[in-house]
């Protein structure tokens, strides 16, 4: 499966998805124009994830600046793509990063976790 590359723009997160080196991050902030499109094709991709051709185990890491909440909506779908996974014994973990004074960022990853029945680790990080 080829790598998904983004730079992120100022509106854009950055996002690298390489299943070779076993890399996924999203960082950065997202409020992009066309929310739909742009997460489409990271859900896609994930969707289009094969057990069998999956060794180990996946690091998916979130760490965004701002989060706008067309955005919210397209991560929550996003993680319910990577529950999907575990139906095909797909092995994944998710870190969720937070700036520490932003309590509302380190409650939506909790708000996540909950909703989609999935462990996110919550790590803060000072700024």
């Amino acid at each position: 499966m080829e790598v998904l590359d983004l730079e992120g723009t100022s509106y854009t997160p950055k996002v690298v998805f390489d299943l070779k080196n076993k890399v996924f991050e999203i960082t950065g902030d997202s409020r992009p124009e066309d929310t739909h499109a742009f997460y489409q094709v990271l859900i896609d991709w994930l969707s289009n994830l094969d057990g069998p051709s999956v060794s180990g185990e996946l690091k998916f890491k979130f760490a965004f600046d701002y989060l706008n909440s067309s955005s919210s909506k397209f991560i929550f779908k996003l993680i319910s793509c990577l529950k999907d996974l575990e139906s095909k014994d797909i092995n994944f973990y998710i870190d969720w990063y937070y700036d520490e004074p932003d309590i509302d960022m380190k409650e939506l990853g909790e708000e996540y976790a909950e909703l989609v029945g999935i462990k996110i680790n919550l790590i803060s990080v000072e700024i």
